[in-house]
């Protein structure tokens, strides 16, 4: 890296984290079109997952079997574990495997959307995975049979393929069906660590992008003018980690949730009401504005071949500063080892004979 570059990779710090030059500096503001966070972090272990973004949209317990239980989340804080604890047989001859979801039936700001964003973290561990679909997020059915078809067009889901295990968003159009929309890459059937899975939609210009950890990955027409959460004819509900099945979030009132329940991890689910940029999308994959996010990054200068790469971090948690010779392309390479959060955390580099070195810090899970 040329030491008269030192400007340009200061912003280019700020970008890769998805932060303006200015923020860097003085923090992040509060984002309002931020409708729905549930980033895992209180004690949930009551049957109530509160909202952080202040809308209100809070998760509740309706099924009294079992309920998601803390563990290890992706930026050194917690996350809902969803085990799957027996069979649900109230559909003979079918069988089912169980866990537990969470319903979500105040939809302050993101019920109906015509620019929207939605992303969540996953990973799954297999408990689910017998030929079974998951569903980490489902509030649609087809109008074809559904209890109220005029409220049930233009519902959505997200939809973890029983065969591919290839999760897909899928919409359900006044004409009728399923209609996938756009998705993304196959995974095996036991994974080990948490994805990022991003959607964007932009109704109006008709277009949906598909982000996997981080970055586009598909690129779709959206199909309809704009998307809303169903659940069910008498109670508009979203339901987190299985199929909501055009049931009411009590179960025990109907043979719904049945079906399509989540096992393994998921963690940070947000829904904002707008169409989120590629850098921001970027952003939530290296941890902005989870706590964990590295802040007021720096790089100094120590001698005419090596810089100090500077930054703040949470106390609690780990960091890894990498480096690449090309902004958007290539492999990022290690730069020592995980780092401890604190305030003024260093890392060194000697880059002799490098034209050109770019630099990001990572939090790690």
């Amino acid at each position: 890296m040329k030491q008269s570059n030192r400007d340009l990779h200061l912003v280019l710090l700020g970008v890769l984290l998805g932060l303006s030059s200015n923020s860097i500096l003085q923090g992040q503001s509060a984002d309002p079109s931020l409708k729905l966070h549930l980033s895992f972090d209180q004690d949930f272990s009551n049957g109530h997952v509160v909202d952080v973004s202040g809308n209100g949209n809070d998760g509740w317990q309706f099924n009294p079997t079992n309920w998601i239980t803390s563990t290890n989340g992706v930026f050194g804080s917690q996350a809902a574990q969803f085990t799957v604890v027996g069979t649900m047989t109230n559909d003979y001859p079918h069988v089912y495997s169980l866990s537990q979801y969470i319903a979500v039936t105040n939809l302050n700001g993101f019920e109906y959307l015509t620019n929207g964003t939605i992303s969540y973290w996953a990973q799954f561990d297999g408990g689910n995975f017998n030929h079974e679909a998951i569903f980490p997020l489902d509030c649609g059915t087809t109008v074809t049979y559904a209890l109220s078809p005029s409220q049930a067009s233009n519902s959505w889901s997200f939809w973890l393929e029983r065969w591919y295990y290839v999760t897909t968003f899928y919409v359900y159009p006044a004409s009728g069906g399923a209609q996938p929309v756009v998705s993304w890459p196959k995974l095996a059937a036991v994974t080990t660590s948490f994805s990022l899975f991003t959607l964007t939609v932009d109704c109006p210009n008709d277009q949906a992008i598909a982000y996997y950890n981080g970055s586009p990955y598909q690129t779709n027409a959206m199909g309809m003018p704009w998307i809303r959460v169903y659940g069910h004819k008498d109670q508009h509900w979203l339901c987190i980690g299985a199929m909501s099945h055009d049931g009411t979030p009590q179960w025990g009132d109907d043979r719904y949730p049945n079906a399509g329940y989540m096992s393994g991890r998921m963690d940070d689910i947000r829904i904002y009401n707008r169409t989120l940029s590629v850098a921001e999308v970027k952003a939530l994959y290296y941890g902005a504005g989870t706590g964990a996010e590295s802040r007021n990054l720096s790089l100094a200068p120590i001698s005419a071949n090596s810089v100090k790469l500077v930054w703040d971090g949470q106390s609690n948690s780990l960091y890894q500063a990498e480096y690449r010779s090309k902004t958007e392309s290539g492999t990022w390479t290690l730069l020592g080892s995980p780092t401890a959060g604190g305030n003024g955390v260093s890392v060194s580099d000697s880059f002799s004979s490098k034209t050109n070195r770019f630099y990001r810090v990572r939090p790690l899970p």
